[in-house]
């Protein structure tokens, strides 16, 4: 996935980020990280959310498998990222398997569906994240939530236009060659 979301980020999102009509926005506070997401569905059918995180301790990290797999892109900023990995669907206490600090221009791909990991940013941080279509029910690990349907806020326009530009500043740096030719 870490070659999708390149090849996005250097021909496909650029000229999406500037029409301010294919994005919506969620604001994730009831866990921590705080999550500001702005997201659209790409042309291929994969979903791209841009995500500021806001700093937050190690222990208030929320530790969760996703529901589909995806590739992560560090664009500003660093996290530390605790990874674990469940033996099962109903393993609630996944074993640990690194910590790692991520930086500007580190991405990583989650491909499995029993991993679980925590993001603690280290300061304001922003990220791009691609995924695909979800992992069938009988696949995904039975801890997967999802945002749909929990009545969470949106940006105000204000703060989801900045954030956008922000995002093309970002991904125009990416494609200038700040990161090596391929990944």
């Amino acid at each position: 996935m870490l070659d999708v979301l390149d090849q996005s980020l250097r021909s496909t999102l650029p000229p999406i980020l500037k029409d301010r009509s294919k994005w919506d926005s969620l604001i994730v506070n009831r866990r921590k990280p705080h999550t500001y997401r702005v997201f659209t569905t790409l042309p291929d059918g994969n979903r791209i959310c841009l995500h500021r995180f806001n700093p937050c301790d190690t222990h208030e990290a929320f530790q969760h498998p996703h529901p589909w797999p995806g590739a992560f892109m560090v664009m500003e900023g660093a996290y530390k990222m605790t990874v674990k990995l469940a033996k099962d669907r109903q393993d609630h206490n996944p074993a640990p398997v690194m910590n790692v600090i991520l930086r500007k221009w580190s991405g990583y791909e989650i491909t499995e569906p029993m991993t679980f990991h925590g993001v603690i940013p280290l300061a304001v941080t922003h990220t791009v994240m691609i995924n695909a279509e979800p992992w069938p029910a009988d696949v995904a690990h039975e801890a997967v939530r999802r945002t749909g349907g929990k009545d969470l806020d949106r940006m105000p326009e204000e703060e989801l236009l900045a954030h956008l530009e922000l995002f093309q500043r970002l991904v125009e740096e990416y494609g200038q060659g700040a990161v090596r030719e391929t990944l």
